[in-house]
């Protein structure tokens, strides 16, 4: 568990700064750009989606899931 917890939330946290990042790039690269911001949206909505099926799986919050990735309780 502790090894998707951690995948999920990382590639959360990468959606949303490639969306950061795309959605300030276009103003002065092009619209080509919101491939990324997409992309990253895309990213970011998935691995919510992942790490909400895998609380749902381990009848864990996010608060529990926490604890226990950091042996807490």
């Amino acid at each position: 568990m502790r090894r998707w917890f951690v995948s999920l939330t990382l590639g959360m946290l990468v959606g949303a700064i490639s969306t950061l990042i795309c959605l300030i790039m276009v103003h002065w690269l092009g619209t080509w750009l919101w491939a990324g911001v997409v992309g990253g949206l895309g990213l970011l909505v998935s691995c919510d989606i992942g790490l909400e099926h895998l609380k749902q799986r381990y009848q864990l919050t996010s608060a529990h899931a926490i604890f226990r990735l950091l042996n807490w309780a």
